[in-house]
């Protein structure tokens, strides 16, 4: 038999309360997971504290005033925690909410029944809830010691602090600043995907022949002879008057019967008459299209796509998560990227060809009937991991999932403002942090939440997954400006992007990143398409 399986979810400045919590629960048969207890030295955390998140029979949620009001990868956890509990059987004890102290319970986190740890029955009413998960795993798993087993005299136990890794993806401790490392030099990967000129319907171009049949007076002189003046003078005329008559019948001829048509192209400063050698009259001069902001061209499969002009803009934020340091200056060639995120509808006609995998769960957060339902085929597709998204846009588009530097770009445009649409955040402008909806809405919903190059959702919804491996210090180890980034040339995680239905405010921030194991799906991340033009 083995123990009960029990993952700790706290902010670091409970570290001492929840070390308390730690010793008890272990005192009572029953095996808890803390970072600092059980990450050895030389561990990848990035590998270890998901797995332990994913093995735990039960997770506590440890609240407190410092965690409840706290932004960042606190309410990250809560996030994953509740996506992990709707995979469980309903009625299931999975997620259980305990107060250090005195605070309001997450809005999240009320279907839950909480206990408070502050009065004199909580530790009692908290093993129960944990024996009772014991009766729900079966007889493999041992019941918890529900008798007080503590000494009187337990010996006071001081753990150092630990500062953790800022880029956790699913942590227990809130992140905090990285050590700084020696900087690399790293050579930006060139973005070696095209977008297939096929897909592009450009206005035809009429091009202008400039070589035009001329008519000259004839070169061969003509070699007088040696006569009286009067007869040389009525010679000359008599030739020049038939140069005249014979060139006006030829001139003619070539008129009548040579393939030259004549055209009349109209300019701001004139009319010009246009010969050329061809037989068909030309009507209309249509300039060469200028792209630009604003511009949009539909994809083979009637995708939209909207256009972002080559350039410099201004990448990472100093007002955020230390993984966003230090602000760098980055130029990206031009480029195209979908209007909104893939729809289920758009990757239901993938699957349906034989290209795509299909979701690995056809609902979402509240409507059991999601995918293939045809009410919401405008919604974001979800339950998507990396390798099913990158072949939706490899195979199926003929394009890539975006990079990191892409999907910023597009997202915030090239004056660092925080949202796409610039400062402050509403429900109006987007779907976010559980209240707004509640769930996945339908693509292109907000209009006042478009990104400067008319771009959807780049804020909630659903959080987006990106080409780029994730590495925390990556905007470090560039060294400064960079010229179309790539990301690292490996990595445990993939960058997850644009927050979420489910994420708060600073999560829907253009400059937020965090890594996002690639294997997962979940109901809140999908994903779009970028190409180069």
């Amino acid at each position: 038999m083995r123990p009960l399986r029990v993952f700790l979810c706290h902010a670091s400045q409970d570290k001492p309360t929840v070390w308390k919590l730690h010793r008890y629960l272990k005192q009572h048969g029953i095996k808890p997971w803390l970072d600092q207890e059980d990450l050895l030295p030389g561990e990848d955390w990035e590998v270890e504290i998901p797995k332990a998140l994913f093995a735990s029979d039960v997770i506590l949620v440890c609240l407190s005033k410092n965690s409840v009001n706290k932004e960042g990868f606190v309410q990250k956890e809560i996030t994953f925690a509740l996506d992990k509990a709707m995979e469980k059987p309903e009625g299931t004890i999975f997620i259980i909410p305990v107060k250090l102290e005195d605070c309001e319970i997450p809005r999240r986190l009320t279907r839950y029944q909480w206990v408070d740890l502050s009065r004199a029955e909580g530790r009692k009413r908290l093993l129960m809830g944990l024996n009772k998960r014991v009766t729900e795993l079966g007889p493999d798993v041992s019941p918890v010691i529900l008798d007080d087993t503590r000494k009187t005299t337990a010996p006071k136990i001081s753990k150092p602090e630990t500062k953790k890794p800022e880029e956790q993806i699913v942590s227990v401790p809130v992140k905090e600043e990285a050590k700084e490392e020696p900087k690399k030099e790293i050579q930006a990967k060139p973005f070696t995907k095209f977008l297939n000129p096929s897909s592009l319907s450009p206005n035809e171009k009429s091009t202008l022949d400039p070589n035009v049949g001329r008519v000259s007076n004839p070169t061969e002189s003509l070699a007088p002879k040696k006569r009286q003046a009067r007869s040389l003078t009525y010679g000359f005329w008599g030739i020049a008057l038939l140069v005249l008559i014979f060139g006006g019948f030829g001139l003619n001829y070539l008129i009548n019967n040579l393939p030259i048509s004549i055209a009349t192209v109209s300019f701001p400063k004139g009319t010009i008459t246009v010969f050329t050698n061809t037989p068909q009259l030309i009507k209309n001069i249509t300039p060469t299209p200028t792209l630009g902001i604003g511009s949009t061209m539909i994809g083979e499969k009637g995708e939209t796509l909207v256009y972002v002009p080559a350039g410099e803009f201004t990448m990472g934020s100093y007002n955020g998560e230390p993984d966003e340091k230090p602000v760098h200056t980055v130029y990206l060639d031009a480029f195209w990227i979908d209007q909104t995120e893939v729809t289920n509808k758009q990757y239901q006609a993938c699957v349906d060809a034989g290209t795509c995998e299909p979701p690995s769960s056809t609902s979402s957060y509240t409507h059991p009937s999601y995918y293939e339902n045809p009410e919401f085929d405008n919604y974001p597709v979800i339950h998507v991991n990396w390798d099913k998204a990158n072949r939706y846009c490899e195979v199926w588009i003929g394009g890539d999932l975006p990079t990191e530097a892409q999907w910023e770009k597009a997202a915030r445009g090239t004056d660092q403002r925080t949202y796409p649409w610039g400062e402050g955040i509403n429900c109006d402008k987007a779907n976010y942090n559980g209240g707004c909806v509640g769930d996945t809405s339908p693509v292109g919903n907000y209009e006042s939440g478009k990104s400067p190059f008319n771009a959807y959702d780049m804020a909630g919804n659903v959080g987006e997954l990106i080409n780029d491996y994730y590495q925390s210090d990556y905007y470090t180890l560039l060294g400064g400006n960079a010229s179309n980034p790539f990301g690292p040339d490996s990595g445990q995680y993939r960058v997850l992007r644009g927050g979420s239905w489910f994420y708060v405010d600073s999560n829907a921030r253009s400059a937020d990143r965090y890594g996002y194991d690639p294997s997962y799906t979940y109901s809140f991340i999908g994903f779009r398409c970028s190409r180069s033009p």
